[in-house]
């Protein structure tokens, strides 16, 4: 068995021991040898990728290293974003791209870095066990306040450290305004974070849409 299948072997029968039945009491489903957690939530899809890389450069000794990542899909707000941004990928420049797609770190806001290592199969149980016990007190907080077009702007009002805070992300608080009829709020955002001349002719696509008769 070549490493890569063995450590995903053991990550898998530790994930069905300990992180699958905390994770389908919050609602989520994972299916066969698939790393993907997914639930609905209200107006949500929510996902988290339990992200396996073998040989890691950041540590060399280390066999593999697991770097979960999560993803939010609001049909609502990823339509109206998608029709705003057009072709132009390039208006979702970041590591959210437009999905708050981010690693789960980022939920800690800064206490803990959202990564494991894994350095011989008698590990990895403890690993998940510590995956476990950090998506129930960073990540699964934010996702159940994190469903709706409403939550989008909510997480934006209060400044939430928990979100990447990149171009792309605010492009969706801009969608997600835009879908609950909160035009003034998507303009005022645009304007303290893109009203500068230069970078205003960039998104001068995102300022005509907002204009938009409804």
């Amino acid at each position: 068995m070549k490493m890569k299948d063995e450590i995903r072997s053991c990550l898998i029968a530790s994930m069905e021991a300990t992180l699958d039945p905390y994770m389908i009491g919050q609602g989520f489903t994972r299916v066969g040898s698939i790393l993907v957690y997914k639930r609905k939530l209200r107006e949500s899809t929510q996902k988290i990728d339990v992200g396996l890389e073998v040989h890691p450069k950041d540590n060399p000794n280390a066999a593999a290293a697991v770097y979960p990542r999560m993803e939010i899909l609001i049909p609502k707000v990823d339509d109206v974003l998608e029709d705003m941004v057009d072709d132009n990928l390039g208006l979702l420049e970041g590591v959210t791209g437009g999905l708050s797609r981010q690693p789960i770190g980022f939920t800690s806001q800064k206490e803990h870095p959202g990564r494991w290592y894994l350095y011989q199969p008698d590990s990895v149980p403890g690993v998940v066990d510590d995956i476990r016990g950090f998506i129930a007190r960073w990540t699964m907080p934010l996702l159940d306040a994190y469903a709706t077009p409403e939550d989008v702007i909510a997480t934006d009002e209060r400044d939430d450290g928990r979100l990447a805070r990149d171009r792309a992300q605010m492009m969706r608080v801009v969608a997600a305004a835009l879908v609950c009829n909160r035009r003034d709020y998507a303009q005022t955002l645009m304007e303290k974070r893109l009203g500068t001349a230069g970078v205003r002719r960039r998104y001068q696509q995102v300022f005509d849409y907002i204009q938009k008769p409804s």
